[in-house]
């Protein structure tokens, strides 16, 4: 079984893109997740409204959360997005709902929300399951994480 509460920790202390565009993890349960993001400068596109990659982006991490929430591994397979104003304010958060699991495939709703509850963008999104289990790197005595394979759990 995943253990929901350290795949959350985990994710929020990853590195790479996710880090880098200050997304964050604040609710993921089995089959739900919220994400949030605090505008920048950097987040804008040249008309002074969050990027459209963001908006994307804030959906492709809630409905993989949601979609890897139940131990699975896998992979974005497609998805449609709809833009329905632009992303304005301080903090954006991305919500989603998985719909349905399936053998191979999942099929999971993500919507954006401004500050004062706007809805920005709906989106659905298909992924393939990769493997029937998800590993997780390991958490270190030193606080860091380690994908070494030793010591990471599987579920």
């Amino acid at each position: 079984m995943l253990d929901i509460e350290q795949f959350k920790e985990y994710m929020n202390a990853a590195g790479g893109f996710n880090r880098l565009n200050g997304i964050r993890f604040p609710v993921v349960e089995e089959g739900y997740c919220e994400v949030e993001v605090e505008m920048t400068k950097d987040s804008l596109n040249p008309q002074g409204v969050a990027h459209g990659s963001l908006l994307f982006a804030l959906c492709d991490c809630c409905t993989g959360m949601a979609t890897a929430s139940v131990g699975r591994s896998m992979l974005t397979q497609s998805a449609t997005i709809h833009y329905l104003r632009p992303g304005t304010g301080g903090k954006l958060t991305g919500k989603s709902r998985l719909m349905r699991v399936g053998k191979n495939t999942a099929m999971c709703i993500g919507e954006v929300f401004d500050e004062q509850g706007r809805l920005l963008v709906t989106s659905q999104f298909e992924v393939f399951y990769t493997s029937d289990t998800l590993t997780i790197p390991h958490k270190g005595e030193d606080g860091e994480w380690h994908a070494d394979g030793e010591g990471s759990w599987v579920v």
